[in-house]
C-alpha cells in the first residue's frame, strides 16, 4: 500500500495521525481532489463518487494490477476488495457477501458492477463458465433498465433492493448465480416528482423500437401522449442515451436466451400500462355515483395492448365485484366505483401488471443462471439495495427503504462493532471499549414485538373502517413517549409537524413521513376484476402474471410491509452466514457535479455511517482472529517444531490446541503487542502479519507436496506391480467367460425369433464384452439380412415393387431434398376411380399403345407442364416403359412431341420444399418442366423413380440427378427451331395467398415462389 502523502492524504484512515472528525474529511478530500476515489478503513473500503470518469481506474491493466496482490500491497481500491473475497472464498472454503451502503446517488449500483467484472475477469474460465459471466453481467443492463429511474439527485437511482448470489465450485470457477429482488418502487409508474422520469425502459422503448413495431403496440415515439410519462415534466437526461441503452438491453436479453417471442410480449404488455395511464374517467349525467369511460379510443387502444376484452377491462375499472359465500353458495355483487376510486383502481392495475412483469423478469433471469447443482457450491453475495432517502414528501416506500437501512446499520454494528468488542471480553483480551449509538432501539420501533409500527399497520389493515389518521392515532397513543418517535400528539407535541405526520429519529437523520396513502401501500390490493381481465388476455406472458383466483380461499393475504420485513429478515440470515465485506459509498455534494465537495453532507454521511467509530475500533484491535485448531492445521507447514507432526510431542500439562499455536507464533518472532493468545482464538493486530503467515505458507507447500507425491508414487508402483500380476490371469478366464455368456444372452434373446412378427425389431441386443465388439456388428449385419429377406419374401409382388422403388428414392432424396416417403406409390393415378375422366383416359391409352408399341404405364399424374412461353398448362403428365406423354385433359390428346426416355440426359431439382422437376432431354427434343404437387401430394419423387427405373432398364445405365439453387432449361427446342434458355431461381414465402408454388417471370429467369406452410411437404410435417 503506497503511504505516500503526495496522494492527498492516507489511504487508511486508521493511519490517521489525529482520529478526529475533522482529520477524516480532510483526508478524503484530499485524496478526492487527486482523483484517489477510494480510501480503505482496515478491510472496508470507502468509495467517494466523482461523479465522471477516472482515467484508467477500471482498466484490464488495473484488474491484473490487483490480481495476486493481497489487501495492503496496492493503493485502495475495489479491485482489492473483490480480490481479497475470491482469495477467502477459495482459501477457507466459507461463503463470502459484499455489502454496500450509502445514500441514493452515492455509487452504489455502479460499484457492484465494478465487483461483479472484477470477479468475472480473475476467476477460472472455460466454454461453459464463459456463459454463465456473460449472462451473469449481462443481467445488469436487463435489471437497470427495468428498475432503475432518473431521480432528482441521481441519475441511474436503483429503485428496487437486489441481493445476488454467485455460485463457484470447487476450482474458483463461477458456475451460476440466483438473485433476490426488494420492494420494487411501483408506484413510480403512475407519478413521481416533477424533474424525475419514470422507470428507463419505458423511455428506452419508445426511442429504440421502430416506428412499424410502436404502431403496432399501439404507441409512438411522442412521450407527451402518455400521461403516465408527461406528469414529470422529464423526457430526457444528459447523461443518458435511450436508444443505445435500449440496444443494450436487447444484446443482454438476447444473451440470456430470451425468445423474441417474450421480447414482443413485454414490449406489448410495457405499451399497455402507458396507454392505461391515458383513460379518464367521467360520472354518468343520469345515474349519480356511477362512472363512465371518459374516451372510447383511450379504453380500446389499452385493452388492444394488453389483449384483453375492452368491456371486461371497462368494467374492471368502474366497478368492483364483492364475492360472497363459498362452494356451491358463492355470490357476486357489483359496486359501482366513484371517480377517484375507478383513478386508483386503474393506476392499481398499471404498478400491479409492472410488478408482476419485473418479478417474472428476474425470475426467467433466475432460471437461465441457476447451476445444474447447488451441491458443494461457494458463494459469494453481493448486496445493492436502496440508500437513505430523505425526499420533501416521504411516504410508505421512504419509510421500507429507510428501514431497510436500518437493518443493515444494525448488522453493521452487530459484526464490526458490537460483537468485536463482545468477543474481546469473552477471549480475555485487553480491551478499551468504544462508544457508539446502537440502532437497535429504531429498529425494535418499526418491527419489534409486541407493538410496532408494522404491526399496527398490519392490524389497521384488517378493519375496513380504519383510515390512516386512525393509524396516526395508534402510533401517537402507542409511542407518545418513545425517544425515536415524535408527531403533533407525541409527548414532545412538535407543532412545527403537519397533522397527517409524524417524525422518525433513524441513525441517519431525521424523516418526516406522510401518513397519507400507509394503509392503501400497506395492504397493496388489487381486485380480482382487474385479475380476471388481465387472466384472460390472448399475450400468454401477461396472462401468465394474473393466474386465476381461488374463490373458495379466505386466507387474509400477507400486507406488503410483512412481506417486505419478512424479506429482511430472510435476508440478514444469510448474509449472517457469509464473511462480510464492506463498501461504505459516499457522495461529495447533492446536486451531482464532479469536482464540487460539500464538506456538511461529507460530515453528515461520515457521522451516520459510523466510519469513525470504525476506524477507532479497527485502530485498537486485531485485524485476524482464527481458533487455535485451524490456526495450527493451515500454518502447522511453516514451523519446524510441529512439521512434520510426529516431531512435536505434548509434555504433562500443556494445552493440546493452544500449545502449537504459540510454537507457531514463537517461529514467527512476533512482538507482544503484534498478537495475542485468548482463551480459544489467537489474534493478530497487523492484517500485514497475516499477509507473512500466507506467503510463507506458500513457500513451504511445494516441499510438502514433493515429499508427498514421492511416498505416494512408491506406494502406488508397489501396489499396482501386484494388481498388474493378478489382473493377468483373472483377465484371460474372464475374457473368455464374458464372450461364451454374451453369446448365450443373444442366443436366449433370439430363441423363436421367426416366429416373432417383427423378426426381432424390438429385441434389445445384449451389450457385448470388448473384445467381441468387431464380431458383435458382423452378427448384427447377417441377422439385419436375415430379417429384410424375411420380410421381403412375406409381401405381394406388387408390394416388393412398390418396396424396390421407395428403397431407391430414399436413395436419390434422402439428405437432399424433402420427400414424403409415407405415402403409397400407386403410379397410375389417372385410371383411378377418383378421376372423374377415367374412362377417356383409359381409351386414349389404348390407342396410344396401338400407335406408339407402349406396353405399360408406370407413372400417370395431373400437373402443370410449362410451356415454351413458360406458362403453366394442366396436363395429365404419364411416363410408359418408353416415352414421357403430356395429355390435354380435355381430350386426352398427346400435346406436341413425346419424349423417349433413352433421349434424357438427367432430371433436375431444388434442395427445397417445392414439388418441380425439369427433365433434360438430348437435342432437338425439348426439355420439361413439371410441377408435381398441384393435387396436394408431393408426386415429384415417384416420378423421379419410375424414369429412372425404366432408363436403367432401356440404357442399362444410371440417370444423373442433380439438385440445385438455380436450373437452366430449354422447354421450346423443336426440330425447326433452338428455342429459349429459362433460368429457374427458388424462393420460399409466408404469403397466404401463394399455394403450393408459383412460378414468377422475369425476363428469362423465373422465380419458383414456394409457400412456407401450404405446400405438400409442410402439410405432410405437421
Amino acid at each position: 500500500m503506497n503511504l505516500d502523502k503526495t496522494q492527498g492524504g492516507v489511504p487508511d484512515f486508521v493511519l490517521m495521525d489525529q482520529l478526529t472528525e475533522d482529520a477524516m474529511v480532510d483526508n478524503i478530500v484530499g485524496r478526492f481532489k487527486k482523483d484517489n476515489i477510494y480510501t480503505f478503513i482496515g478491510e472496508v473500503v470507502v468509495s467517494m463518487n466523482p461523479y465522471k470518469e477516472v482515467s484508467g481506474l477500471y482498466s484490464k491493466a488495473k484488474m491484473q494490477e490487483y490480481k495476486s496482490a493481497y489487501m495492503y500491497e496496492k493503493s485502495p481500491h475495489i479491485y482489492s476488495l473483490s480480490n481479497n473475497v475470491y482469495r477467502k472464498l477459495l482459501q477457507y472454503r466459507r461463503n463470502q457477501c459484499v455489502i454496500i451502503s450509502g445514500e441514493s446517488g452515492a455509487g452504489k449500483t455502479e460499484a457492484s458492477k465494478v465487483l461483479m467484472q472484477y470477479l468475472a475477469a480473475v476467476s477460472k474460465s472455460s466454454s461453459e463458465v464463459d456463459r454463465v459471466k456473460n449472462q451473469l453481467l449481462e443481467s445488469n443492463p436487463v435489471l437497470e433498465a427495468f428498475g432503475n429511474a432518473k431521480t432528482l439527485r441521481n441519475d441511474n437511482s436503483s429503485r428496487f433492493g437486489k441481493y445476488m448470489e454467485i455460485q463457484f465450485d470447487f476450482d474458483g470457477a463461477p458456475v451460476g448465480a440466483s438473485i433476490i429482488n426488494y420492494l420494487l418502487e411501483k408506484s413510480r409508474v403512475v407519478g413521481r416528482t416533477v424533474g424525475e422520469r419514470s422507470f428507463h425502459i419505458f423511455y428506452q422503448m419508445l426511442a429504440g423500437l421502430s416506428d412499424a413495431e410502436l404502431k403496432s403496440n399501439g404507441v409512438s415515439k411522442d412521450i407527451n401522449q402518455f400521461n403516465y410519462l408527461s406528469v414529470s415534466q422529464c423526457s430526457t437526461v444528459p447523461t443518458i442515451n435511450d436508444v443505445t441503452g435500449f440496444k443494450e438491453v436487447q444484446k443482454a436479453l438476447d444473451t440470456l436466451g430470451f425468445s423474441g417471442t417474450e421480447k414482443q410480449n413485454m414490449w406489448k404488455i410495457l405499451s399497455g400500462i402507458l396507454l392505461l395511464g391515458n383513460i379518464n374517467f367521467r360520472p354518468d349525467e343520469a345515474k349519480a355515483n356511477i362512472t363512465r369511460i371518459l374516451d372510447q379510443k383511450a379504453l380500446d387502444a389499452a385493452a388492444a395492448a394488453l389483449t384483453t376484452n375492452a368491456g371486461a377491462l371497462s368494467s374492471a375499472l368502474t366497478t368492483r365485484s364483492i364475492t360472497t359465500g363459498v362452494g356451491k353458495r358463492v355470490s357476486s355483487i357489483s359496486i359501482p366505483l366513484d371517480l377517484q376510486a375507478a383513478a386508483f383502481t386503474r393506476d392499481a392495475l398499471a404498478k400491479g401488471v409492472y410488478e408482476r412483469l419485473f418479478n417474472w423478469l428476474v425470475q426467467s433471469i433466475n432460471s437461465r443462471l441457476s447451476a445444474k447443482s447447488t451441491e458443494g457450491k461457494m458463494v459469494v453475495g453481493i448486496l445493492d439495495i436502496y440508500g437513505f432517502e430523505v425526499f420533501d414528501n416521504n411516504s410508505f416506500e421512504q419509510f421500507c427503504i429507510n428501514f431497510c437501512n436500518e437493518k443493515l446499520q444494525q448488522l453493521f454494528i452487530e459484526l464490526t462493532l458490537k460483537s468485536e468488542q463482545e468477543e474481546y471480553v469473552r477471549e480475555g483480551i485487553q480491551w478499551e471499549p468504544v462508544k457508539y449509538f446502537n440502532n437497535k432501539i429504531i429498529c425494535d420501533l418499526i418491527e419489534g414485538k409486541p407493538v410496532s409500527i408494522t404491526s399496527l399497520m398490519d392490524e389497521c389493515s384488517l378493519i375496513t373502517e380504519s383510515t390512516d389518521s386512525t393509524l396516526l392515532g395508534r402510533m401517537n397513543h402507542s409511542f407518545k413517549s418513545h425517544a425515536h418517535f415524535e408527531s403533533r400528539d407525541s409527548a414532545k407535541r412538535d407543532m412545527t409537524l403537519p397533522d397527517n405526520s409524524f417524525k422518525l429519529k433513524h441513525y441517519a437523520g431525521d424523516v418526516i413521513y406522510n401518513i397519507n396513502g400507509f394503509l392503501e401501500k400497506n395492504k397493496d390490493t388489487l381486485f380480482g376484476d382487474l385479475v380476471n381481465a388481465m387472466n384472460v388476455s390472448s399475450n400468454p406472458l401477461l396472462s401468465s402474471l394474473f393466474p386465476p383466483l381461488d374463490l373458495n380461499s379466505k386466507k387474509r393475504p400477507i400486507t406488503a410491509g410483512t412481506q417486505f420485513k419478512n424479506a429482511l429478515n430472510n435476508l440478514m440470515d444469510r448474509l449472517l452466514a457469509c464473511e462480510p465485506h464492506y463498501i461504505r459509498c459516499i457522495k461529495p455534494n447533492d446536486n451531482k457535479k464532479p469536482g464540487v465537495i460539500d464538506n456538511e453532507r461529507l460530515r453528515h454521511q461520515i457521522r451516520y455511517l459510523g466510519l469513525l467509530e470504525n476506524v477507532r475500533v479497527r485502530r485498537a484491535g486485531f485485524a485476524f482472529r482464527q481458533p487455535y485448531p485451524r490456526f495450527v492445521w493451515r500454518y502447522k507447514i511453516i514451523c519446524p517444531d510441529t512439521w512434520p507432526p510426529r516431531r512435536f510431542t505434548m509434555r504433562p500439562g500443556q494445552d493440546a490446541e493452544k500449545t502449537p499455536a504459540e510454537k507457531i507464533i514463537k517461529h514467527l518472532g512476533l512482538k507482544g503487542d503484534d498478537y495475542r493468545m485468548g482463551k480459544t482464538k489467537v489474534f493478530i493486530r497487523d492484517p500485514r502479519t497475516l499477509f507473512d503467515l500466507e506467503t510463507r505458507r506458500d513457500k513451504e507447500i511445494p516441499k510438502v507436496v514433493v515429499k508427498l507425491q514421492t511416498a505416494w508414487r512408491g506406494y502406488i508402483a508397489r501396489s499396482q506391480w501386484k494388481q498388474t500380476k493378478a489382473a493377468i490371469k483373472i483377465q484371460l478366464f474372464y475374457r473368455s467367460a464374458r464372450s461364451a455368456r454374451w453369446m448365450r444372452k443373444v442366443k436366449n434373446a433370439f430363441e423363436g425369433v421367426s416366429r416373432d412378427a417383427t423378426y426381432g425389431k424390438n429385441i434389445q441386443w445384449p451389450e457385448p464384452p470388448r473384445v467381441l465388439k468387431n464380431g458383435s456388428i458382423l452378427v448384427k449385419k447377417i441377422w439385419a439380412n436375415w430379417r429384410a429377406r424375411k420380410m421381403v419374401l412375406a409381401l405381394t409382388a406388387e408390394q416388393q415393387a412398390e418396396m424396390r422403388q421407395k428403397v431407391l428414392a430414399y436413395t436419390i432424396f434422402s439428405g437432399k431434398k424433402p420427400w414424403d416417403c409415407s405415402r403409397r406409390y400407386q403410379a397410375d393415378y389417372l385410371e383411378s376411380d377418383k378421376n372423374p375422366n377415367s374412362k377417356k383416359y383409359i381409351e386414349a391409352m389404348a390407342k396410344l399403345f396401338a400407335t406408339y408399341e407402349d406396353t405399360s404405364v408406370n407413372f400417370a399424374e395431373y400437373g402443370n407442364k410449362f410451356n415454351s412461353k413458360n406458362k403453366p398448362d394442366f396436363r395429365g403428365i404419364v411416363v410408359t416403359d418408353k416415352n414421357i406423354y403430356k395429355h390435354d385433359p380435355k381430350n386426352y390428346k398427346i400435346k406436341k412431341y413425346e419424349t423417349p426416355i433413352v433421349q434424357v440426359t438427367d432430371i433436375c431439382l431444388s434442395p427445397f420444399e417445392d414439388t418441380f422437376v425439369i427433365v433434360h432431354a438430348v437435342e432437338p427434343h425439348r426439355d420439361l418442366c413439371f410441377d408435381l404437387g398441384i393435387q396436394g401430394e408431393e408426386k415429384a419423387s415417384e416420378f423421379v423413380v419410375a424414369v429412372v427405373q425404366e432408363h436403367k432398364k432401356l440404357t442399362g445405365k444410371t440417370l444423373p440427378i442433380h439438385f440445385k439453387d438455380s436450373i437452366t432449361y430449354n422447354a421450346g427446342r423443336t426440330p425447326k427451331g433452338k428455342g429459349v434458355d429459362y433460368t429457374l431461381k427458388f424462393e420460399a414465402t409466408d404469403d397466404p395467398k401463394v399455394v403450393n408454388s408459383q412460378i414468377r417471370s422475369k425476363g428469362q429467369v423465373n422465380t419458383v415462389v414456394y409457400s412456407k406452410t401450404n405446400n405438400p411437404i409442410a402439410k405432410k410435417k405437421r
